[in-house]
């Protein structure tokens, strides 16, 4: 067994390769050069002495023993992956700061922190609620989840998480007041809810009211909790998503008004470029990230 083990790396090159057809690609996906995979694959070929894969120019394709090997050495890998990651789950150790958007953080993201934690004992996760960005390393926060475009101005590697598609909402006294049908007058005759600035009604009503102006009038929250909170105490129309707004929504607190969506932002999470890959914040952003991807986010429209 040890002695197979010795080619370890050439079985991840191959099993790179045939899962996506291309040496190219497989080179790419384990960041190293072209001529690696490929003299990889020829030891094991010469190791074997047998051919793992047909070439047609630029295009690879399995021989009948190299499928027959593939399926045996990726389920391998698999194994070996999984009892890594098993072992991390606890041994891991270490303290994170992570500083989020008010919104997320109260009506997502606390949840998701506590089954982080449950899964991974040994790391502490530390969450703060502000409207504010951070710099990584400020604070000693270690991990910033905001809307995309305020993660954009600080220097950090990020990922997104879910967008926000955003739909007509409102508390059930003023749905029941309403006459829903095509007149958006009756519709728009009700005050609309801000958070951070009109933008983000006025790109609805450009996409789906015409060139109405109804967008420049409603009270504008300096962040998207608030401006949640008004419209569940009956100040007027939101912009709701499934999302943060799950929980009213599923109550009634919130009933969604139309059916026309616009996609106002996404969320992100940064963190510091330069973390480790075995690093307690970095575990945590692979996980956050994979969490939020187990939903379908395909356009609004």
């Amino acid at each position: 067994m040890y002695g197979s083990l010795r080619h370890l790396n050439a079985l991840r090159a191959f099993e790179a390769a045939a899962r996506h057809s291309s040496i190219a690609k497989a080179s790419a996906e384990l960041n190293v050069s072209h001529s690696v995979i490929s003299q990889h694959v020829r030891n094991l070929e010469q190791w074997f002495g047998t051919s793992l894969f047909e070439r047609h120019g630029n295009r690879i394709e399995l021989t009948a023993e190299g499928r027959q090997f593939e399926s045996q050495v990726a389920h391998g890998l698999q194994v070996l992956s999984d009892a890594c990651e098993g072992l991390l789950l606890l041994s891991q150790t270490g303290s994170i700061t992570i500083s989020a958007e008010p919104a997320i953080a109260s009506r997502w993201l606390r949840k998701k922190i506590s089954e982080f934690s449950e899964q991974y004992p040994r790391i502490e996760c530390n969450l703060r609620s502000e409207w504010r960005t951070p710099a990584i390393g400020e604070n000693q926060v270690d991990a910033v989840i905001h809307f995309e475009e305020r993660i954009q101005r600080i220097h950090a590697e990020s990922a997104q998480l879910f967008p926000l598609d955003g739909f007509p909402a409102c508390a059930p006294e003023i749905y029941e007041r309403l006459n829903l049908s095509e007149n958006w007058d009756d519709f728009t005759s009700f005050p609309l809810i801000h958070d951070n600035g009109r933008h983000i009604w006025q790109q609805w009503f450009s996409e789906h009211a015409g060139a109405s102006e109804v967008w420049t009038e409603g009270k504008v929250y300096s962040d998207l909790a608030l401006a949640i909170d008004a419209a569940v105490d009956g100040e007027g129309i939101i912009l709701a998503d499934d999302i943060i707004c799950h929980k009213e929504l599923a109550n009634g607190t919130l009933k969604r008004i139309d059916d026309h969506v616009s996609r106002c932002t996404w969320y992100s999470v940064a963190i510091d470029e330069n973390a480790p890959a075995n690093s307690a914040v970095a575990t945590f952003k692979k996980w956050i990230v994979a969490e939020a991807q187990k939903r379908d986010f395909r356009s609004p429209n």
